[in-house]
């Protein structure tokens, strides 16, 4: 893997969305193909952002997604919603790629926090994002209503 260049793509047409469907599903796997098609689709139409990272368009590795916020907590920021590698790809520099690339965007439009939230259970990704100077800043919690 060290010998193939990881190029990213943002992802805008319907081809390209297929194409990062199945290494999305990878963490979304509540989704069936279809549906998580068409909830990004309806996503990227509310500013969701989507890249995938590969050696070409049609080779998808890495998957991310994020979208441009503002609030009182945080002021101007980014907030990743999902960033996911290939299993078979892991600790290759896929993800570091894609994130890399997350932050650097955002110092282009002067926006100085990237915010994300990771589960519980993934503890190789929150090393991952330790490592890359991440920060446990809070408690995220959740009530589900029925």
């Amino acid at each position: 893997m060290n010998s193939v260049e990881i190029n990213v793509y943002s992802v805008l047409s319907d081809e390209g969305v297929g194409n990062c469907a199945p290494i999305m599903q990878q963490l979304r796997p509540n989704y069936d193909q279809q549906e998580l098609i068409q909830q990004i689709k309806h996503q990227l139409q509310s500013g969701y952002k989507l890249l995938a990272a590969g050696p070409d368009e049609s080779h998808i590795l890495g998957v991310a997604g994020f979208r441009i916020g503002e609030n009182l907590a945080w002021g101007k920021h980014i907030y990743i919603d999902d960033l996911v590698v290939d299993e078979t790809c892991h600790s290759k520099g896929i993800g570091q790629v894609l994130l890399d690339f997350i932050i650097q965007f955002a110092q282009s439009k002067e926006i100085a926090q990237i915010h994300l939230d990771s589960g519980v259970q993934r503890f190789s990704a929150h090393k991952f994002y330790l490592r890359s100077g991440f920060i446990i800043s809070s408690h995220h919690f959740v009530k589900s209503q029925v």
